[in-house]
């Protein structure tokens, strides 16, 4: 992907991108947590590539709270099927 000249166009723009879908679902699942860091952009800026794709680099205390309130949320309903907005409940797929 990169040489030592640096990244094309495309690939900064395809790493822009999912740079921006991991940061959705930071802020899908752990909005408080996400808020509590400094905000969308903070998290951004601590954000460097892996293997996965982009992601922040984040203290163990960091990630159990953002895992504590994904958990709360998911138990309470608040995450019911929004990593999955085509599928309802009472709905099979074929």
């Amino acid at each position: 992907m990169t040489n030592s000249k640096g990244l094309t166009a495309a690939e900064a723009l395809g790493f822009i991108e999912r740079t921006e879908q991991n940061l959705d679902a930071f802020e899908r699942t752990a909005p408080k947590a996400v808020a509590a860091m400094g905000g969308r952009d903070a998290l951004a800026r601590r954000s460097e590539g892996s293997c996965i794709g982009p992601m922040p680099r984040l203290t163990v205390e960091e990630w159990c709270a953002m895992s504590d309130e994904y958990e709360e949320r998911r138990n309470h309903g608040d995450l019911a099927h929004s990593h999955r907005p085509h599928l309802t409940r009472g709905t099979t797929t074929q």
